[in-house]
């Protein structure tokens, strides 16, 4: 069940994106998969709310169901030559982990829709049915524009557990001295 904490704090999106970056880590993700795990909840956060909580909820899955649920995620794709395709995933997959793939293939040409309706990035996608549509436009997103320019409320709850897990991420002296 998705948290509806009152206390918030204000953050930068870069700020989100490299915390959730450090704490994949801690957890063991490789570089690049930490990478884009973090602009996965960094943009549902921003779009569609519950990022973080949905990425708390993945975190506390052992790292061989973690390794299957990203996989699982990276599966949406609209073959070439292929008008649509119904993506079936064993497992419900949260939409956080789904959510940027989906709006990034819309730049493409590529509408999609959810087996169930889509709320948050706790929701729950047992299948993705992707089609083929020229009609669609590059958009602009003005959440992302104004998350940037005025910063992002996030439940202070999460963010503190994310700190939490994120501060285990150890850094070079350098790197710190350089900051």
């Amino acid at each position: 069940m998705c948290s509806m904490n009152k206390a918030s704090v204000l953050v930068a999106p870069r700020e989100l994106k490299d915390q959730v970056e450090r704490a994949n880590r801690v957890l063991g993700c490789e570089a690049s998969v930490a990478d884009r795990l973090a602009e996965d909840v960094t943009f549902c956060e921003i779009n569609y709310g519950q990022g973080i909580f949905s990425w708390l909820e993945i975190a506390t899955l052992d790292s061989m169901t973690l390794n299957e649920v990203l996989r699982s995620s990276l599966r949406l794709r609209l073959p070439t030559g292929t008008e649509s395709v119904d993506v079936h995933f064993d497992s419900p997959v949260l939409f956080v982990l789904l959510a940027r793939t989906l709006h990034d293939q819309e730049n493409y040409g590529i509408a999609w829709s959810c087996d169930s309706e889509v709320t948050s990035g706790c929701s729950p996608v047992v299948s993705v049915y992707l089609r083929s549509d020229t009609s669609l436009s590059p958009s602009s997103n003005q959440k992302t524009v104004d998350a940037l320019s005025t910063g992002l409320k996030v439940s202070l709850h999460e963010w503190d557990q994310l700190n939490k897990i994120a501060s285990k991420f150890l850094m070079s002296e350098e790197v710190l001295d350089a900051s």
